[in-house]
């Protein structure tokens, strides 16, 4: 059953345990110590009784705790907020007690229960991203030892879409509209520099520089804000936004004040988004996807 061998000077021995072929040194260099190491391996292979790896099946709660532990150190504050909305709908949904408790039905059930609801399919396949990388972690911990629910269920096929976007004209319409809304420069980021709603809402005066010759703004992580994919970005400063804010800067600090409730849960620290839905309406335009069509 076990053989033994030597490579170079040191024994080894290989054998076959459960259909998973094992190779291993047995960190001797005599040859009646490797052959009584083999009897024993093969003497306990064996037994009768020779108990089976113990199954893990935490329950739900226990490990969503132990994974935001993880992730509190591993991953964005945005991410672990949008994965935690997930898992929230998925538990909710079909209410399991253990992980173990989620089947690849009971997934492709949810799947089809969110689009019902109206989510895209872009949302729900994000979703799923999440899940299946959830459960793998779960694995991979050996914190579980079932199948990954979400092997299998198939992602809806997503047809891509042109970018929409304002006219310069729109946008120049949309600035005088935000005005009246205390939202002027939220549009001229947006619109001019291509900030993103998060960028906006942590906008520092650090990042600006005025420099008549050569303005730039370069978006710079710090302590309670990361950038997206984790890069800096420098971006040539439009003379719309040197114009406008050059004589108002300051050396450091937030541009816009938090409008945060105090005892809220609000995900951005400055949140402009009713203001731009007015400004939109009061200048005509859609108010669909308004960030992202300001950029």
């Amino acid at each position: 059953m076990a053989q033994i061998f030597r490579r170079e000077k040191t024994w080894w021995i290989t054998y076959y345990d459960g259909g998973k072929r094992v190779r291993k040194s047995l960190k001797t260099q005599s040859k009646r110590v490797a052959e009584r190491e083999r009897i024993a391996i093969e003497n306990r292979m064996l037994e009768p009784h020779r108990q089976a790896p113990e199954s893990k099946n935490p329950e739900v709660d226990t490990f969503w705790t132990q994974y935001l532990t993880w992730a509190a150190d591993h991953l964005r504050p945005a991410t672990i907020s949008i994965q935690t909305h997930f898992w929230n709908q998925m538990t909710g949904y079909l209410k399991p007690a253990r992980l173990g408790d989620v089947t690849r039905q009971g997934i492709e059930d949810f799947k089809r229960w969110r689009r019902e609801k109206g989510n895209s399919e872009q949302t729900v396949n994000n979703a799923l991203k999440d899940f299946q990388a959830i459960y793998q972690k779960a694995i991979t911990w050996g914190a579980f030892t079932g199948k990954n629910p979400c092997i299998g269920v198939e992602r809806y096929k997503l047809t891509r879409t042109m970018p929409e976007f304002h006219t310069e004209e729109e946008l120049n319409a949309l600035r005088r509209a935000a005005v009246n809304h205390g939202i002027e420069w939220v549009v001229l980021l947006g619109g001019w520099a291509g900030f993103r709603k998060n960028e906006s809402a942590n906008t520092r005066w650090e990042w600006f520089d005025f420099d008549p010759d050569r303005p730039t703004i370069r978006i710079k992580a710090f302590e309670g804000f990361t950038i997206k994919d984790s890069e800096e970005r420098v971006i040539p400063m439009s003379r719309q936004i040197y114009d406008a804010l050059s004589p108002i800067c300051r050396t450091n600090g937030y541009v816009f004040e938090s409008n945060k409730p105090s005892a809220g849960r609000a995900r951005y620290r400055y949140d402009p988004k009713n203001a731009l839905f007015s400004a939109l309406k009061d200048a005509g335009l859609t108010t669909k996807n308004p960030f992202q069509r300001l950029r």
